[in-house]
């Protein structure tokens, strides 16, 4: 179409001379070459992934916080400053900060960003163009990456094809991890409360002196559903914070009600029943089995019947398997009508099968029993772990409170006012006021 001649020397091609044996050749010859580079590429993929299964850490640079080890698989070996920086981010994030705000910290005290701690081992400059700033999203890739509990996890991107290079991230689930790998930065218990934390429905947002209010993005509106707004009262010496429905905050009063409240009002009732909660475990010998029937709800007067019937199960299961196994002996030494045979295996056959469906259900119960007595136990220890508390804190209400619903602001005192709040790890999720309004 342009004109242009093309010579392969190798293959003897060139295009001027169209009337060539190797021209005629060089459609079949692009087959073979693309052939060579498919099963080339496979061949590639194949040994990475090999490489990866066995831990052998293949990466030009390690991850922030780690040097490359001098053993055949390059074990990751943890470098003491940037490990104390990266335990200070996932403690930070652990105890409520958002990821901006750990950011800022970062960059107040003028901590090298990774990048460009990277090139100052290396005893070079930077020769990316950078702000030379730490950036949410360094943060939130140190969060997020499990090397730091001593996982290694690689294979987590791809390109399209072999012809075209454009990288995509694989789901989490076709990664391939090594875990327990090399020594670990931060214990598996502070990486399990950040995704906890990430998990929240609260993003928390600081006033205007920087401080994030213990409750900021925890409540919820009891009418519309939507998301308290949290607000400071303009014009005045000392402001006051409070919450308000977002929904009447953004459209007015013809959407939704204000239900305001001020957050030291709300952090007094709060703080309350915490309180009121804590003295509940540790005065009432019968409080966890109190929590577990709550949580458990009509399943937990069954339990006793359902494991003996788990036993009569696999008792006939058993029973049938023999049966079944005589009535096929029988049947080959002649023993029995094949009819007669045929008609006893598949009423047995369905019998077994609808007990195994029995039994399968049973044992789901039996595993959701006992995720709730670890999940009362685990809420047990932090009611605990806050015992004598007199202020309510961020950390506090990340750890306990899983939201709020704050019902409308009566005009009479006189009238009750409700505040519903939901705990993690003991309420219902059945109960989501959110879920249902979403």
């Amino acid at each position: 179409m342009y004109n242009i001649r093309f010579i392969a020397l190798t293959d003897n091609i060139d295009t001027l001379k169209s009337d060539s044996a190797a021209m005629d050749m060089m459609p079949i010859m692009n087959v073979f070459n693309e052939w060579h580079a498919a099963n080339t590429s496979k061949k590639i993929r194949s040994v990475l992934e090999i490489n990866a299964k066995s831990g052998k850490y293949r990466t030009p640079f390690s991850s922030y916080g780690y040097i490359k080890g001098d053993d055949d698989n390059c074990t990751p070996v943890i470098d003491p400053y940037a490990a104390d920086i990266v335990r200070r981010i996932f403690e930070m994030r652990a105890a409520g900060c958002n990821v901006k705000k750990i950011a800022d910290v970062l960059n107040n005290e003028h901590i090298l960003s990774p990048s460009d701690y990277k090139y100052s081992k290396l005893g070079r400059t930077n020769p990316q163009h950078t702000h030379h700033l730490w950036s949410v999203q360094a943060v939130k890739r140190v969060l997020r990456n499990q090397i730091y509990i001593g996982n290694l996890a690689q294979l987590r991107t791809t390109t399209v094809s072999y012809k075209n290079h454009k990288v995509i991230r694989k789901d989490e689930s076709d990664w391939v991890v090594v875990e327990h790998n090399h020594e670990p930065i931060i214990t598996q218990e502070l990486w399990d409360k950040v995704r906890e934390v990430d998990a929240s429905v609260s993003t928390g947002k600081a006033t205007k002196k920087g401080v994030t209010m213990p409750l900021s993005g925890l409540c919820y509106c009891e009418k519309c559903g939507t998301k308290m707004k949290q607000q400071s009262s303009n014009g005045c010496k000392n402001s006051v914070v409070g919450y308000a429905c977002g929904l009447y905050a953004r459209f007015g009063k013809e959407y939704c009600s204000s239900h305001s409240i001020t957050a030291h009002a709300l952090e007094e009732i709060v703080l309350a029943d915490i309180q009121r909660q804590i003295d509940f475990v540790m005065n009432d010998a019968e409080a966890r089995e109190k929590y577990i029937a709550q949580k458990q709800g009509m399943y937990a007067v069954q339990t006793a019947e359902e494991k003996k019937r788990q036993h009569e199960i696999r008792k006939r299961i058993d029973e049938l398997d023999k049966l079944m196994q005589t009535i096929f002996e029988d049947r080959v030494l002649g023993k029995m009508p094949e009819k007669v045979c045929a008609n006893l295996l598949e009423k047995y056959q369905q019998e077994q099968d609808d007990l195994q469906t029995e039994l399968e259900e049973l044992l789901k119960r039996s595993d959701m029993q006992k995720q709730n007595e670890e999940d009362v136990d685990e809420f047990i220890r932090r009611l605990k772990s806050y015992a004598g508390a007199e202020q309510l804190t961020r950390q506090m209400c990340l750890d306990l409170i899983e939201y709020i619903v704050i019902d409308e602001n009566p005009r009479k005192r006189s009238v009750m006012r409700n505040i519903h709040i939901y705990y993690q790890l003991i309420d219902n999720p059945l109960t989501d006021k959110r879920n249902a309004l979403a």
